[in-house]
């Protein structure tokens, strides 16, 4: 099956397929093989990608999906080739719709080194968060503006629990 991604402002055709337990997915010439199990609750995969294992939860959201790998929310969105050539025609264009930095275990919140308003730029650290007695410095994957910071200095924050949002540089205005 082809499909046509946008995921972090990067647009690329797909194409994917599944057989036993395992997907295959071939782009810009690349292909990926991986193991993968999909969790009981219906949204989180474990997939083994040239033997590391990485969780990714796919969720959707509106008429789009939501990602999340390594307490990163990106927004995504999943399209028929077919559906990306009506909207080059028709004058549409993809969307960035942000990025939403969750924790990406329990922990406490040692440091929060933005403020709404701010300015990040893509690797950026912006907060840290101590757990099992380690401090995690947690950056931004792309550039925005932060619109929501939902957590406190000192604060406990739970896996997935959503910390700070931003939104696209360009939305700011």
């Amino acid at each position: 099956m082809k499909l046509w991604v946008t995921l972090q402002g990067k647009e690329a055709e797909v194409e994917i397929r599944t057989e036993g337990g395992k997907v295959y997915a071939v782009t810009d010439g690349r292909s990926i093989e991986a193991d993968f199990v999909r969790l009981p609750d219906g949204e989180v995969y474990s997939l083994l990608i040239d033997g590391r294992s990485h969780v990714v939860r796919v969720a959707p959201v509106a008429s789009d999906l939501e990602v999340e790998v390594h307490g990163h929310i990106m927004p995504a969105e999943v399209r028929h080739p077919l559906e990306k050539m009506l909207m080059q025609q028709s004058g549409g264009r993809a969307r960035n719709l942000g990025e939403t930095m969750n924790a990406p275990m329990p922990g406490v919140v040692v440091t929060i080194r933005v403020k709404v308003g701010d300015v990040v730029a893509a690797g950026q650290a912006i907060i840290v968060v101590e757990a099992m007695k380690m401090q995690n410095e947690l950056a931004a994957l792309h550039g925005g503006v932060v619109t929501d910071i939902l957590v406190a200095e000192r604060a406990p924050v739970s896996a997935g629990q959503p910390m700070i949002k931003m939104k696209p540089a360009e939305a700011a205005v």
